[in-house]
């Protein structure tokens, strides 16, 4: 099989529904500190090609865990990347919420941890660096977990590795809580049928999705939004 990196995916689609969709939340009110932190991890995820789940997919992931109300006071976010899931999810929490993220790469978590200083939510957010495959099996359970790693830092060597991920946020993740995995659809290649070109990780993420759905103690769908996100209550 073989391996190679996923092309990083737009944090802004060119899909005038979603367009359009991205202008309205921009026009949403945030708060001043947060949004110009926000705007900046923008800029630098576009210059540095650094992949962000942008400013649509931030407001739905805000969305659903708001929905959640105060049921959800723990949350695991598995790739922090720079930071910029865990502010939105983060922001949704209510007072006394926290959530954990992780993140493999340790000048990532720097840069992150810098970012939601400045964005007034340190107390909100705790940084664990390390490998989601090590970290996690010490820690409890969470009311909501969000999956959005390095595909090809994590799966690369084995696609197998895709659905023993899925396997450990169900084992961590309450009875009633919400799983969100982003790049559903990675990169696009889930859905570009024989065209795509095959890699562990395109392998991995396929089979992930087809355990996922076929999961009884699973609720889900996947959002046609970006590069499809994958929302799902674990019912039993």
């Amino acid at each position: 099989m073989i391996n190679t990196s996923l092309p990083i995916v737009p944090q802004d689609s060119t899909d005038q529904r979603e367009v359009f969709a991205t202008a309205l939340v921009r026009q949403a009110p945030l708060p001043e500190r947060l949004n110009t932190v926000l705007l900046e991890m923008e800029k630098v995820a576009r210059d540095e090609g650094i992949p962000v789940i942008g400013r649509l997919e931030g407001a739905i992931v805000r969305t659903l865990t708001a929905l959640r109300g105060d049921s959800v006071t723990r949350v695991l976010d598995l790739g922090t990347a720079i930071g910029y899931s865990a502010l939105w999810l983060a922001y949704a929490l209510p007072e006394g919420g926290k959530v954990t993220s992780i993140e493999l790469d340790p000048e990532r978590a720097a840069r992150a941890a810098d970012f939601i200083d400045r964005a007034g939510m340190a107390d909100r957010i705790e940084i664990l660096v390390g490998d989601a495959f090590e970290l996690v099996p010490e820690l409890g359970t969470y009311d909501l977990i969000f999956q959005d790693i390095m595909k090809h830092r994590y799966f690369g060597s084995d696609p197998s590795l895709a659905t023993e991920l899925l396997k450990l946020s169900k084992a961590h993740l309450e009875v009633n809580g919400l799983l969100m995995i982003d790049n559903a659809f990675c990169g696009g290649g889930v859905v570009a049928g024989e065209t795509a070109e095959h890699s562990n990780e395109l392998v991995g993420v396929r089979n992930m999705n087809t355990a996922l759905a076929e999961d009884p103690d699973f609720d889900g769908v996947i959002l046609p939004v970006r590069d499809g996100l994958w929302v799902a209550r674990r019912t039993a």
